[in-house]
């Protein structure tokens, strides 16, 4: 008969989740971390998650599925200027939030840029809505400025890890929409 488990497993995975973050990914960080932050053994960990990749990927999933991620909130902006506005504003305060880590756990893995290469995807989309809408010229590649937004967010997110304010992240957010092409 197995034994009940002695330990919250969602909030294990939220520890989790923030220890891969604060530790820059999957890669640097340790079994002996993750258990240490998730207060469990070894053993529970293997038991209740299958494996350390597999107790990442739950934890990516929690953090993306968190309540208002930049895209998220991003999508819904009603114009193509206010759709990049928003995306970039709200990855700095997503960076840069107090009681959570700095950065952002998606942009530092090596094993997450399927994720990214689809959050690349739905912003090329929505630009390219917004060239055929006529709110961008017609000259605008949306997947070359969907490229641009992920620089500057993976940007501002590494910043953000360095120290940099949120006051300091939003003059160059601010830089960037005057640069934005306008029909």
């Amino acid at each position: 008969m197995a034994r009940p488990r002695e330990f919250d497993r969602t909030s294990a995975l939220q520890c989790a989740m923030l220890t891969f973050w604060e530790c820059g990914g999957y890669e640097q960080t340790s079994v002996s971390q993750l258990t240490e932050a998730m207060g469990i053994s070894s053993p529970s960990l293997y038991s209740a998650f299958g494996s350390k990749r597999d107790l990442y990927d739950e934890a990516v999933e929690l953090y993306a599925q968190r309540p208002g991620t930049p895209l998220t909130l991003a999508l819904t902006e009603p114009t193509a200027y206010e759709f990049a506005a928003r995306l970039l504003d709200a990855a700095i305060v997503d960076c840069t939030k107090r009681g959570q880590p700095k950065g952002c756990l998606v942009n530092t893995d090596p094993l997450l840029v399927d994720r990214r290469d689809n959050g690349r995807a739905v912003i090329a989309k929505r630009l390219a809505r917004a060239v055929e809408e006529g709110e961008l010229p017609a000259f605008a590649d949306p997947k070359t400025l969907a490229e641009y937004l992920i620089i500057v967010v993976n940007g501002l997110s590494a910043r953000a890890r360095d120290g940099v304010t949120r006051r300091e992240l939003r003059a160059v957010a601010a830089n960037v929409m005057a640069a934005w092409p306008r029909a």
